[in-house]
Parts: C-alpha cells; sequence; structure tokens
C-alpha cells in the first residue's frame, strides 16, 4: 500500500520520516522547555530554602540591660536600639526618638524630631542621619548613661526624661526637679552636639552670646 504526502513524499517510508520530523520539530522543544522551566523551580525553591536556613541560623545574644555600657559592639544586624528624649521643660514641649542600627562594623544613627508647644498633631521630622565606626571615639553616649546610672529609674508611674528601649527590655531615666532636669539636659545636648554639631533649630541647646 502506498501514501501519498504533498509535504514528504508518496511512499510509506517517507511518511514516517515526515512524522518522526514533525514530532521533532514540536514534542521535542517543548519537553525540553519544560524539563528548563523544572530545573528552574528546583534551583528557586533550593535558593529559597538555603536563605531560609541562613536567617534562622542568624540569631542575637543582645542584652539591653547588660550590655547597655558597650551596646556598640554587643549588637548585631538584627538589633534596633530605641532612644526617646523628652526634650520638655516649662512651658516647651519637644520629643526626640533616635533609632540606632548596626551594620557590619558601623552603627547608623538616625534622630526624629517633634514639636508640640504650638502644634496639636506634628509628625515626626528627621533631623539627621548620621554612620559612624562602632570604635567611634567622639560620641562618648556610653559614658553619658554612666555617669547618669543614678538617674535611673523602673518606676513607670514617674516621668521619664530618656527611655531606652529593644525587643524586649526599657531602661528609663528621670530626674528630681527643675534644677536636676536643667543638668540632665546640658549634659545629654553636650553628648549630642558631638555626633550633630549642626544643631538644626537649636535641639541640643541654644547659645547665649553675652554681649
Amino acid at each position: 500500500m502506498k501514501f501519498k504526502n504533498l509535504a514528504c513524499g508518496s511512499t510509506e517510508k517517507k511518511w514516517l520520516i515526515c512524522t518522526q520530523r514533525a514530532i521533532h520539530k514540536t514534542v521535542v522543544p517543548n519537553l525540553r522547555k519544560a524539563i528548563y522551566i523544572l530545573i528552574g523551580l528546583l534551583i528557586f525553591v533550593s535558593c529559597q530554602e538555603k536563605s531560609k536556613a541562613e536567617k534562622e541560623k542568624l540569631s542575637s545574644e543582645f542584652n539591653l540591660i547588660a550590655d547597655l555600657s558597650n551596646f556598640r559592639q554587643k549588637m548585631t544586624e538584627l538589633d534596633t536600639l530605641t532612644i526617646l528624649f523628652n526634650h520638655s521643660v516649662c512651658t516647651y514641649r519637644g520629643y526626640e526618638r533616635i533609632e540606632i542600627t548596626k551594620h557590619a562594623d558601623s552603627i547608623s544613627i538616625v534622630s526624629n524630631f517633634k514639636e508640640l508647644t504650638f502644634h496639636e498633631n506634628p509628625k515626626w521630622e528627621r533631623i539627621y542621619t548620621k554612620k559612624i565606626s562602632e570604635k567611634d571615639t567622639v560620641w562618648k553616649f556610653e559614658q553619658f548613661l554612666k555617669r547618669n546610672e543614678k538617674r535611673k529609674n523602673s518606676d513607670q508611674n514617674k516621668r521619664r526624661v530618656l527611655m531606652l528601649t529593644d525587643r524586649k527590655d526599657t531602661i528609663g531615666y528621670s530626674t528630681d526637679g527643675l534644677g536636676d532636669l536643667n543638668r540632665f539636659l546640658a549634659d545629654y545636648y553636650d553628648t549630642m552636639r558631638r555626633i550633630y554639631p549642626e544643631n538644626k533649630n537649636g535641639i541640643y541647646g541654644v547659645d547665649i552670646v553675652e554681649e
């Protein structure tokens, strides 16, 4: 029996060859494409599992209370130390929020401020962003905390001027009377001007010029 095929000829052998060519042109490329897609999916899943495993291995043993005097070295990239400082005195009302994070061997310091003296619902305003080495000796914030160790206060009902918080703990500092508050403010301002000498809007105090 003879078979006719306009494209490939008229014999049975030619028909079979043509059929094989057609399969090769359609089925094989699709199969190859499916294999590539499968390999890609396997690689993607493998990378996701590897990334997940690496994240699970990362952990932080930073303890705010125990490591406060050496937080720059003890913090990891998983930690965020938040500093809340109440600048309010007499009729003035101002608040500062500083977030400290770790990046390899450097420290990122981001300060935001809001003033409520003349505004009822102010938004936090970015004041500055600084990046310093964890071994920096200019910004002596740890020494500031040591000098004011006596002002630590765990009583939440007492007004706190300074609070340091992380994921688990909070450390508060309070003052006793207006005179003590002014001394604490002066010490804090002097410490913070070392990292932010620009002192935008006088958030770290205003110098009094005597004529």
